[in-house]
């Protein structure tokens, strides 16, 4: 089995994508973007996403960005069949406004859904974001004839409606979305998460019967960096294997806690994943 890293926070309690009224989305050419849809966000089942639709030489791409589980970066994406599939990471070139470029190395794949392209980054430092934020992005282009355009206006309305988002579900865990955000130093593993839970760990009858999924959980965590809760936010579809995460977590896992502004020791949590995958 095997332990994925961090992926982004989302409102889990509607599983629903509502399209924003008072915001338009939009459809882009690499030179003259034209808007084509509103934007959309995305309340998914462990994230908030916004998410805006393109198209570029009569195919078309969407746009999709979301912030981390731990809050203090942004995920981003690009997919449809206009983009290209590169055999490793590449690297991208984004205007950020103001004659700024900024350029990220980004992963890329075919998407499940078909054969479009897929091209991811991080933005860990939510430099692009802010970019966004302040009023756009412009060109961003890379190898094999990347060059798209998205246009994005009204986007002010968007970014509070992905807050929103956020700070419904943090606050249905029971967590304030402001403060989280403004931790100094957030939770961090201590040793290997990998080590907390193995293959022997598999439960026999889940063994047998191939039972196989990704269970997503919610850790608190003390200000002493010890687990005090455990909670399945995605299910992997099989209760045993989700209940035998949470055992796992709350026996294994250690943290060096979260810290505030003023170096304090605080409450926080830690959202992560297991794959469980039966041998063959």
């Amino acid at each position: 089995m095997n332990f994925f890293g961090l992926v982004p926070a989302a409102c889990a309690f509607l599983a629903c994508v509502a399209a924003l009224g008072a915001i338009a989305p939009v459809a882009a050419h690499a030179m003259a973007d034209t808007p084509e849809s509103r934007w959309e966000i995305d309340y998914g089942a462990t994230k908030c996403r916004l998410i805006r639709h393109f198209t570029t030489a009569g195919q078309g791409y969407r746009l999709e960005v979301d912030r981390g589980w731990t809050l203090g970066g942004f995920n981003w994406g690009l997919y449809g069949s206009a983009l290209p599939v590169y055999l490793s990471t590449a690297s991208i070139e984004i205007e950020l406004g103001a004659g700024r470029r900024h350029r990220v190395e980004a992963d890329s794949y075919v998407a499940k859904t078909g054969d479009e392209g897929a091209i991811r980054w991080n933005d860990p430092d939510g430099v692009v974001f802010d970019a966004l934020r302040e009023g756009g992005l412009g060109r961003l282009t890379g190898p094999q004839k990347l060059d798209v355009s998205p246009s994005l206006p009204n986007v002010g309305a968007a970014i509070e409606a992905l807050e929103a988002c956020e700070n419904d579900l943090l606050a249905s865990w029971g967590f304030d979305a402001d403060r989280s955000r403004s931790l100094a130093i957030r939770p961090r593993p201590a040793g290997d998460p990998g080590k907390w839970v193995t293959r022997g760990d598999y439960p026999f009858h889940d063994a047998v019967n191939n039972n196989e999924g990704m269970t997503t959980f919610l850790l608190t965590i003390g200000a002493d960096g010890a687990p005090t809760g455990c909670r399945i936010i995605d299910s992997s579809g099989f209760p045993s294997l989700d209940a035998k995460t949470c055992e796992l977590l709350m026996a294994r896992a250690a943290f060096l806690p979260a810290e505030d502004s003023e170096g304090r020791s605080v409450q926080s949590f830690y959202i992560n994943r297991f794959w469980w995958q039966a041998s063959r």
